[in-house]
């Protein structure tokens, strides 16, 4: 929020709204289309950085104009995602700012939070459950250090109860939240910190500890070396605190830092990578999501992103709103992402802004470190609901100076696809001959395919409400044609002869295999 001549200034996911001096709470009017706007403005994390008058007048306009129980209350104002942020702000500002209060506004906060975190307890999101439940859980624990007395004591109770089965289900064994968003996944690491911190101890027996030491390392395996997360299923580079702002949190509660592997495997998650120097890839070679929310998975089941020189060569659509239509099915499907999609189908039904049907069951075949780099190969069956049932094959051969890629489609391709690598806006793309060559900060790579290789204009959705004009590498698979093969090397003196020596142990592999 900004002032200017005229009132406030309210941004949130790329739409301006000038709000004047009396805030109208239900901006944009009822429906879906403006939702999430109108949810931000409710979250109210806009108070962390205004002056003292400005907090208490825009909380009591919130108290005066968002009375519970009006018609649609349970959408924005009083919806218990948003009631859950809300509160949090307040309980952590008003402890920054309560000797500067008079004793009437101190009373009438307080007296709204009580009213607010009972409507709360009552109303845990536990039908959508993930990160919305852990926001939930949150609020209760922080509220019980702020109170006294038993209603207080019940609210932790609660809290401490639920967390502890949630703990079991949403971290999974290798450190990743189940939701497989690396935002997310910030996100709740963010939330369990602050629930740690408030909590001053472990009282789950040590479950809470062990989760957040997982979800340390997981956290700086996942980040590219430009220090923002990557950006599988719904994810935003700036959705969530930054690993960097978690990790120093981490190490400061906990006086330990982990340290970024240079080679690292999820395999509840799926991801799996590589990194040297200031270079990194990761590929995705796991379930969309859990079975019970698959809200924010998306068909990118062999996809990866690729950073070289430390800036992002090849990156994830992203996402741009969660309202249903053409952007967010765009986001979700497979066509949009690093991987082989067939023509006419996805790897998932995907419907509705947050809902699928069918999902991809997925073989991780190959995970192979070496000193020089990996291999990874792994397939799915997202396709097999057509004719003959294809499976989709993938394998990544990766190293310090290159990029082999081999894709097949078992046992026919009868419809044809497309094999797409979407640029970062940075990477300048030229083809000429048969060749490609992408350029960015001094990075010269060379791109070749066993099938022609043509640019499209696309679009990059690095945070929500964000769009940037970029292109994509687009290779067509004609009916019949079941492989295509890929290379990507780097502008070096020895690039030639390691592509040598890769090729001829690919191949030896391969017969070896089979």
């Amino acid at each position: 929020m900004r002032r200017v001549a005229e009132g406030r200034v309210f941004e949130f996911v790329g739409r301006q709204v000038h709000a004047g001096d009396i805030i109208d709470w239900r901006a944009g009017g009822e429906g879906s289309a403006h939702q999430l706007w109108r949810m931000n403005l409710h979250y109210m994390e806009y108070l962390e950085e205004v002056d003292d008058a400005d907090f208490v007048d825009l909380v009591s306009q919130w108290i005066d104009a968002n009375p519970p129980y009006r018609p649609h209350y349970w959408t924005d104002s009083w919806n218990s995602y948003a009631l859950s942020l809300r509160i949090v702000v307040w309980m952590q500002q008003f402890a920054l700012r309560e000797e500067r209060l008079d004793v009437e506004t101190r009373d009438r906060l307080l007296s709204s939070l009580a009213q607010q975190i009972r409507f709360l307890e009552n109303n845990l999101e536990t039908d959508i459950g993930g990160n919305h439940l852990v926001k939930n859980l949150k609020a209760l624990i922080l509220a019980s250090t702020l109170f006294k007395g038993d209603e207080a004591l019940r609210w932790r109770r609660l809290a401490l109860r639920m967390l502890a089965e949630e703990l079991s289900l949403q971290i999974l064994p290798d450190g990743v939240h189940y939701e497989r968003s690396p935002s997310y996944h910030c996100q709740v690491f963010a939330d369990l910190l602050e629930c740690r911190l408030a909590l001053g101890n472990d009282p789950l027996e040590g479950a809470l500890d062990a989760a957040l030491d997982r979800m340390a390392q997981a956290t700086a395996d996942l980040a590219h070396p430009d220090g923002g997360v990557a950006q599988f299923n719904d994810a935003g580079l700036t959705m969530a605190y930054s690993p960097a702002e978690c990790l120093a949190v981490y190490g400061s509660l906990f006086g330990r830092h982990p340290v970024a592997r240079e080679h690292f495997e999820f395999r509840h998650a799926g991801y799996f990578g590589y990194r040297s120097g200031d270079s990194y890839l990761i590929a995705d070679c796991g379930r969309i999501a859990p079975n019970e929310l698959p809200a924010h998975g998306h068909g990118d089941v062999l996809s990866f992103e690729w950073s070289i020189g430390g800036r992002r060569f090849i990156v994830d659509q992203g996402v741009f709103e969660y309202l249903a239509g053409e952007r967010r099915r765009a986001a979700r499907s497979a066509a949009s992402h690093n991987t082989l999609c067939l023509a006419g189908a996805d790897q998932a039904d995907f419907f509705g802004a947050f809902r699928c049907g069918r999902r991809p069951n997925i073989d991780l075949r190959l995970w192979r470190p070496h000193a020089e780099g990996v291999v990874l190969e792994g397939s799915h069956d997202g396709f097999s609901n057509l004719p003959g049932r294809p499976i989709h094959l993938r394998r990544f051969e990766i190293g310090p100076h290159e990029l082999v890629i081999n894709d097949r489609i078992s046992p026919r391709n009868e419809r044809g696809g497309v094999i797409g690598f979407l640029l970062h806006p940075e990477v300048v793309a030229t083809i000429e001959n048969g060749r490609c060559v992408l350029e960015c900060g001094g990075k010269q790579i060379s791109f070749t395919s066993s099938l022609p290789a043509n640019k499209e204009p696309a679009v990059w959705w690095p945070d929500m409400g964000t769009e940037c004009a970029t292109t994509r590498l687009v290779i067509k698979l004609p009916p019949g044609v079941e492989e295509a093969q890929i290379r990507f090397a780097q502008d070096h003196h020895n690039h030639e002869r390691g592509a040598a020596l890769s090729a001829t142990a690919l191949t030896a592999e391969l017969q070896q295999e089979g």
